[in-house]
């Protein structure tokens, strides 16, 4: 049943062909609903968080410096809100033949309006149409935004010869000084892909339009199309009143589609309800019968696992952040870039001391970082982490910092990872499917966790830090600074918890319940 504001809505839909955006049509290739909210209902979307509102600042610095590879190139500055206005100054440019590139040029055609990243006049004649992606690879998602654009352009009138999608360049290494722009970005031609999508976009518009007309919003539940080929932001509002299972399926860890339709189609959604013939991995049965006991269930040797750390044991996690555009020299698109790292060591009798280093400053952090991080790591005793990441870490900085590798190697060396400890010997329903330490801790440590920390992730972890850098409130930034400090500090008690948890797990316990 609809509320009454979409209601409202529909009462109200436009009797004309509903126009459409290239935008738009991407969103309705995904999910007709969602198309129908974003046109009929945006209010009801779910408000962008900070991370995904540094997606979309990272593809408008990676769009700039693209235009960038074209000077002289001409830019339709009007936005959304002058669509009009941006249409007329595309084809006065045209008219005029002297522009060597357009950016943000405007074409409407049958009622879909594209705005073209970069519009390329080719030396043979005709245009080249290049869409930017702030990726590193091609995807198929790209490849129907760029035929979209070509359906319009070509609709319009324009002479397209050829298209192509600009993403970064994992190979690039950036050398310090000004970025070389032509070997930052790969052009990926899909001229070809895209002309083969052109009578099925033409039949794609006919449907979305024909749907927008009609007096009621599709009727599409949840399912897989709501997270792909992005994650919608109204699927909030379609699930408000859809109940989920206690321990659905998802839960099942790498369950094959194929297995998940067979008890789909016998009405099977819960864990609990799977027959205890039905074929599982041995992770996916000991998670099944841990579901159906409503208990933790130790399959394995955590003891003997544990058995190999030698004291003083130490507990390690890095704060990376990601620049899409590499700011230091050596470095690629991309890259992992430590800025922040906390160590708790264990002393005998249960003692923790915690020692910590977050780089304040925009200049490259590695080197200091790599210096604070040998100091407080000492020479001897384990040094847990929990997943490989950590040694990822640590081997990048080694490849940065040769001075300093033979160090960091002897580091490496030392390293215990604590993820295969849980994920084969100890499986507690309150995992819900996740082995992430997040998922973990409250099952194995109850009243633990990070609901009371403002950052409480990694990404936000970095999107914040990268905000921080920017921000002339020094204020501001030093109290983002103490709650990233505050975030990696708990990272690494967490651990301290964890492993004394497990320490008193025995094979075949329950507990903790």
């Amino acid at each position: 049943m609809l509320d009454t504001r979409i209601a409202d809505v529909e009462l109200t839909a436009v009797t004309t062909k509903p126009s459409l955006s290239k935008s738009r049509f991407m969103s309705g290739s995904q999910c007709h609903l969602r198309l129908w909210y974003e046109t009929h209902a945006r209010e009801l979307a779910s408000e962008p968080d900070d991370n995904l509102q540094a997606i979309f600042d990272t593809g408008h610095e990676v769009g700039e410096l693209a235009c960038k590879r074209h000077p002289g190139g001409h830019l339709i500055a009007h936005d959304y809100l002058h669509t009009d206005e941006a249409l007329d100054e595309t084809r006065r440019v045209l008219a005029a033949g002297t522009a060597p590139a357009l950016f943000e040029a405007a074409f409407r055609h049958q009622g879909v309006l594209v705005r073209v990243d970069i519009l390329e006049r080719l030396p043979e004649g005709g245009w080249g149409l290049i869409e930017v992606k702030s990726a590193t690879r091609l995807k198929d998602a790209f490849v129907l935004d760029a035929a979209v654009q070509l359906w319009v352009l070509r609709g319009a009138g324009l002479d397209v010869r050829e298209a192509g999608v600009l993403t970064l360049d994992r190979d690039y290494v950036y050398e310090g000084g000004a970025l070389n722009l032509d070997a930052l970005f790969r052009l990926h031609p899909v001229l070809e892909s895209t002309t083969e999508l052109l009578d099925g976009i033409g039949e794609q518009v006919s449907e979305m339009q024909s749907m927008l007309s009609g007096p009621e919003a599709p009727d599409i539940g949840p399912g897989d199309h709501c997270f792909s080929p992005y994650s919608c932001p109204y699927y909030a509002r379609c699930t408000r009143d859809v109940a989920l299972p206690d321990h659905g399926l998802d839960e099942l860890p790498r369950l094959a589609s194929t297995r998940r339709a067979q008890l789909e189609a016998s009405g099977i959604d819960e864990i609990r309800d799977v027959p205890e013939d039905f074929p599982l991995s041995d992770l996916q049965r000991v998670v099944h019968q841990s579901v159906r006991a409503g208990h933790g269930l130790v399959h394995g040797d955590v003891q003997g696992h544990l058995a190999s750390l030698k004291k003083p044991v130490r507990y390690l996690d890095f704060e990376t952040f990601l620049p899409a555009i590499p700011r230091f020299a050596g470095t690629r698109p991309y890259d992992a870039i430590p800025f922040l790292f906390s160590v708790h060591v264990e002393r005998d009798g249960g003692s923790l001391e915690q020692m910590g280093y977050l780089h304040e400053g925009s200049d490259d952090p590695r080197q200091r970082l790599a210096e604070r991080l040998l100091d407080a790591l000492g020479r001897t005793g384990s040094i847990c982490s929990y997943s490989g990441y950590e040694r990822q870490v640590l081997r990048a900085l080694a490849e940065a910092l040769p001075e300093r590798a033979a160090a960091l190697g002897a580091v490496e060396v030392r390293l215990f990872d604590l993820l295969p400890v849980v994920r084969h010997n100890y499986y507690h329903p309150g995992f819900r499917g996740s082995f992430s330490i997040k998922n973990v801790l409250p099952a194995l440590v109850p009243g633990s966790g990070y609901d009371d920390l403002s950052v409480a992730d990694g990404q936000t972890a970095a999107v914040r830090y990268v905000a921080a850098l920017g921000s002339a409130d020094s204020t501001e930034r030093q109290r983002t600074f103490e709650e990233l400090r505050a975030y990696c500090e708990r990272d690494t008690l967490a651990m301290v918890e964890l492993r004394r948890a497990l320490a008193k797990l025995e094979h075949g316990a329950s507990s903790p319940s």
